[in-house]
């Protein structure tokens, strides 16, 4: 279900704190005009559904009835005389109306900018003109990859309470456990500030069993980060994220994180189309990890590789040493921390779903799909997994249309079709375009196919991707 009015707002202020928290910490002195506008445009690629103005009251940190009291108080500084400004008609601005010329000037001069930039007019200036003219702006996904990837490279080559690591692996913890029902876009700004607490923390003095935590916890948070990248369809970043998280875990001993990062290294390969490589690392991945739920999703990861290469007796060897390998115990990552880390009985017939469409069968595909949704839906709230049960209704469409059956490949959109943008992953868009292809062949499939390319058209990908174009204007 998509979140009212005020969970929104309630979202778009947590993050926009996180943002003005982490901005200030690292500057020297009050935030110049400058800063105000990269943590407004920030906020805005975060939160693209919320107004330009009302982002530019949150990076200042104000109500909007402190806001109003800047505003008068701006107005004496300058000699204008005071306006009869209320809260109605402030809160009408940040909801989308524009104020009248007047007003315009006065809040430009409030905010130290043009009305351009506070949402209230158009830059008809050419885009090469403009983007020549404008600062280089990182993208957040992109920048959060490199900073990993850099500082994971320095960790191979001041105190610390016990109280602050606590609460630090708490927090990473819930992230993850939340990773699995919520939308990823303002999660992966609290998992960067998470993760920004960690590397921090690591440049304190601590004893080396802290340092070990604090590499574990910063390689998780690499991982879930690699996660959401995916999810995003921005596949460099998720395997810079994923290369970094192994690096922690092998800095840290953490057999179970990187045996976690090479599956998902595997996991990018696998839609990169890179076959061999998603099964090299996948069979590396269980170098390190050998039983337990974390071998039984390397054997699923290469199984799926192995098919799309075509080498189905491999594959079913894959299948079979799954199924064996869950009884072999548990770790920390995949049982105790789980959440996102988790891979459970549901998401393995989701895998195998998957497995027996690339060998050709789609009659077990759809078993295996209508098994991982029964779990899903018997299972505990907390490990029900909206992405994965999405792709698991997916691949029964693709599986219905394979075997000619148009009407259960509808029954099995109908979820999907429910989904917010927000939560519309870049996988499962990947995937209903296949589905497209295959409805759009049959002399009755026109109506499904115009569903699923609609669908397709408004997802995560292209909400990050409207993010992102909006932070570089």
């Amino acid at each position: 279900m998509t979140p009212g009015p005020r969970g929104g707002d309630r979202a778009t202020l947590a993050y926009a704190t996180i943002i003005r928290n982490r901005t200030l910490a690292a500057l020297p002195g009050p935030p110049t005009a400058a800063d105000v506008q990269r943590m407004v445009d920030e906020i805005h690629a975060c939160a693209p559904q919320q107004t330009r103005f009302k982002c530019w009251r949150l990076a200042h940190g104000w109500t909007v009835e402190e806001a109003i009291e800047h505003f008068h108080a701006m107005c004496d500084r300058h000699g204008v005389k005071r306006r009869g400004l209320s809260e109605r008609s402030w809160r009408e601005w940040e909801a989308g109306a524009r104020p009248d010329r007047d007003y315009t000037d006065l809040l430009c001069r409030l905010f130290e900018t043009g009305p351009v930039q506070l949402g209230f007019a158009q830059d008809y200036t050419p885009e090469g003109l403009r983007a020549a003219a404008a600062p280089p702006v990182l993208d957040l996904i992109a920048a959060a990859a490199d900073e990993a990837g850099s500082h994971a490279e320095l960790a191979e080559a001041s105190e610390l309470g016990s109280g602050a690591l606590e609460r630090l692996r708490t927090q990473v913890i819930w992230v993850g456990k939340r990773y699995v029902s919520e939308a990823p876009l303002p999660l992966f700004v609290e998992m960067r500030e998470l993760q920004e607490r960690t590397r921090r923390a690591l440049e304190k003095r601590i004893h080396p069993g802290q340092a070990r935590e604090l590499y574990f916890l910063t390689g998780a948070l690499c991982g879930l980060m690699a996660n959401v990248s995916m999810d995003m369809d921005r596949r460099i970043p998720a395997d810079t994220l994923a290369r970094a998280a192994w690096t922690y875990g092998k800095v840290a001993g953490h057999a179970a994180l990187m045996g976690w990062a090479r599956g998902m290294q595997s996991s990018v390969a696998l839609w990169d189309r890179r076959h061999g490589d998603a099964a090299r690392y996948a069979e590396e991945g269980l170098t390190h990890l050998r039983t337990g739920s974390g071998a039984t999703r390397l054997h699923m990861l290469r199984a799926r590789a192995y098919a799309m290469q075509g080498r189905a007796a491999d594959a079913a060897e894959a299948l079979a040493r799954a199924a064996d390998a869950r009884a072999g115990g548990t770790d920390e990552l995949h049982d105790e921390i789980a959440g996102e880390f988790a891979f459970q009985p549901a998401k393995e017939r989701y895998y195998a779903a998957v497995t027996h469409l690339h060998l050709g069968d789609p009659a077990l595909a759809v078993s295996s799909a209508r098994e991982s949704l029964r779990l899903y839906a018997a299972g505990e709230p907390e490990n029900r997994s909206y992405g994965c049960e999405s792709m698991a209704s997916a691949h029964l469409v693709i599986a219905h249309l394979m075997e000619g059956n148009a009407e259960g490949a509808e029954e099995a959109m109908a979820p999907v079709l429910a989904l917010p943008p927000d939560r519309r992953i870049g996988s499962l868009g990947a995937t209903l375009r296949t589905g497209r292809a295959l409805v759009a062949a049959r002399p009755d499939g026109e109506r499904l196919a115009r569903r699923i390319e609609g669908f397709c058209a408004a997802g995560l990908p292209q909400q990050a991707r409207h993010a992102i174009s909006e932070r570089n204007r």
